[in-house]
């Protein structure tokens, strides 16, 4: 036995003299080499072993999800598959209850939502689902298949109609994301918490394994309504982002706790992020989120009482309110100005990662920060480049947008 000892006992002191930061160190993959260096950098310094970690208060990061951990939008994703297929479990009456003909004061959309009275368009929406509930089988009551109910020009409406309005609330002066947000996951209620994560799961498959490129839905011409024929598009698919898996694998193995704060309903971030899933490794108890009412695991068409919106500065007053006893987080990874707060308002957040989506607004403030600083040493706010025709990162700064070949640095 004693042979074996000398062996070992070099090979613990050649671990204490190298460190630990080679167990987790960051993979180069396609980061920027800038902030690959940048970010390297980061955890060897803050996690296990690193002159700034302290074991009695282990430090944390707070992260966005949609366009940041992954390209697009996973609740827009499974908004559009519930819509598609129809997964809803609320009765006619419950329906029509979740839309008012005025909003803050606010009777129509903006000038880019071709300014339509919200009582028209709820109109049709409402008389459009009546339709489907009546006669779709898998409502219970009528009889025809989901394929022959897509050809009917009240399902055409319908799903042009809904996204059409969502996205009018979130840019219509007045009503905003503060009334939208809510207000599109209230069509989730009276699903059991299980049915929402698979609903998610299966749009979070489907997207995946679409394309990326824009879908225009139309709603028919020939068909009586008062708000008209109006079109959607809206850009298809999913991609995950294997440098983030690795960046939050990375930093967890180096003892720095990872939480997810997204804009997204809670249940539809977990799915996405759970372990086993789909590549990440995100713990469920640490995704902050938008949240309903849940009553006898049945979800309710009422966010959720005392919990703030986790969006804008929401965010920042939500990681204070889990996490707060912990002090600031240390890190950030971003994209939108519905982040901005998140990565500027902790005094003691050290580095925030802004991936380039070519946005002005506060956004583009920081986004133009991240370019000043590229040459400092140890920068507050560092930028990183995507090809959004395909969802993958770029080893640089620069973004290539939708539809374009040419890279540009800023909007």
């Amino acid at each position: 036995m004693k042979r074996f000892f000398l062996p070992i006992a070099l090979l613990l002191i050649a671990v204490l003299f190298l460190g630990t930061s080679s167990v987790y160190a960051l993979n180069k993959m396609n980061w920027s080499p800038r902030n690959y260096e940048v970010l390297s950098k980061f955890i060897k310094d803050y996690g296990v072993g690193g002159k700034y970690y302290d074991k009695k208060n282990p430090p944390y990061v707070a992260l966005d999800w949609d366009q940041t951990m992954a390209h697009l939008d996973c609740e827009e994703a499974t908004f559009r598959h519930q819509l598609w297929n129809l997964k809803f479990k609320l009765s006619k009456e419950e329906f029509k209850a979740l839309f008012k003909d005025e909003v803050n004061g606010v009777k129509q959309l903006n000038a880019d939502y071709k300014n339509i009275k919200l009582a028209d368009i709820n109109a049709d929406i409402i008389s459009a689902y009546e339709f489907l509930h009546d006669n779709y089988a898998g409502f219970g009551v009528g009889k025809m298949t989901i394929e022959e109910i897509r050809e009917t020009p009240q399902f055409k409406d319908f799903i042009t109609k809904m996204p059409f309005l969502y996205d009018g609330y979130c840019e219509t002066a007045g009503i905003e994301a503060v009334y939208g947000y809510p207000w599109v996951l209230f069509f989730l209620a009276n699903h059991s918490v299980e049915e929402v994560q698979a609903l998610a799961k299966d749009a979070i498959t489907f997207a995946l394994n679409d394309k990326l490129t824009k879908v225009t839905w139309k709603a028919p011409c020939n068909f009586a309504c008062k708000a008209g024929p109006i079109d959607y598009t809206y850009k298809s698919g999913l991609r995950v982002h294997p440098e983030m898996q690795d960046l939050t694998e990375s930093m967890m193995k180096a003892g720095i706790d990872v939480y997810i704060c997204s804009a997204s309903l809670k249940q539809v971030v977990q799915t996405f992020g759970a372990p086993g899933n789909f590549g990440y490794n995100i713990d469920p108890n640490k995704v902050i989120a938008m949240e309903l009412e849940v009553k006898n695991n049945i979800l309710l068409p009422q966010y959720k009482t005392g919990w703030v919106q986790t969006q804008r500065m929401g965010k920042v007053e939500a990681i204070k309110k889990v996490l707060g006893h912990r002090g600031d987080p240390i890190f950030s990874a971003s994209d939108s100005d519905g982040d901005y707060e998140m990565i500027t308002e902790f005094k003691g957040m050290k580095l925030a990662l802004i991936f380039n989506r070519l946005k002005g607004g506060p956004i583009g403030k920081a986004c133009k920060l991240a370019v000043e600083q590229m040459t400092e040493k140890t920068p507050r706010f560092i930028l990183q480049g995507r090809n959004e025709n395909t969802g993958l990162l770029l080893p640089q700064s620069e973004t290539i947008s939708v539809g374009k070949s040419e890279a540009k640095l800023l909007k």
